[in-house]
């Protein structure tokens, strides 16, 4: 999963949305430079990777995939789910994506805690570019592949990966949809047993109205 399911998953706390923003900035063990909320944050972001990459449904995922684009299966459906829940983002939480995202990014941009210099600039300019909202729009996910596929050191698919999404979409988004409830739950119960509140009430009557 990528920025838009983490902040979500994170819950209502802007420490946690700190944290699972910069689990992708900051590597090995954590020794609590970072104080115990945003690193419970990153630490629910390694969970979620973690039981994402095992999970059946996700290995399905990526089954799905042409040969050549399968060793880059993990990269494409971390941006092709964000994408299915931007667009269906109204069944998920009751608050207009666009303010959800700008909320997220705002907790991450008024932290009173320094941070990586890497992650400030890359929060900026989602803020400024209105990244995550633009997950809707298809055209985006293309950008995206041809930008991630810049950052791999070696020669890679990525900027034909779009193709895949048009081939096989409607098994993804299937795939996406049985898989959400699971990774809600999984999270919901990291942040029950960590003593942390779950989704906001808001989201939660919306997902139940949802089914």
């Amino acid at each position: 999963m990528n920025h838009l399911a983490h902040f979500k998953f994170a819950g209502p706390d802007s420490q946690m949305i700190i944290g699972s923003f910069l689990a992708d900035f900051v590597k090995g063990r954590l020794r609590g430079q970072y104080g115990t909320d945003i690193e419970l944050g990153m630490r629910l972001h390694r969970a979620i990777d973690a039981f994402t990459d095992t999970h059946p449904i996700v290995r399905q995922s990526r089954s799905r995939l042409d040969p050549e684009f399968r060793r880059y299966g993990g990269i494409i459906t971390d941006i092709v789910f964000d994408h299915f829940l931007a667009v269906d983002w109204h069944l998920y939480d009751s608050r207009s994506l666009v303010d959800f995202c700008r909320s997220s990014l705002q907790h991450i941009l008024d932290s009173d805690r320094p941070l990586p210099d890497q992650a400030t600039a890359r929060a900026r300019a989602m803020h400024a570019h209105g990244s995550m909202v633009q997950y809707v729009d298809t055209a985006y996910i293309q950008a995206s592949f041809d930008y991630l596929s810049k950052r791999l050191k070696r020669d890679n698919p990525l900027p034909r990966a779009a193709h895949q999404f048009d081939v096989h979409g409607a098994s993804l988004k299937e795939d996406f949809q049985a898989f959400y409830p699971e990774l809600k739950s999984f999270s919901s119960d990291f942040l029950t047993r960590h003593g942390r509140d779950g989704p906001t009430p808001q989201s939660q009557g919306r997902e139940r109205q949802a089914g």
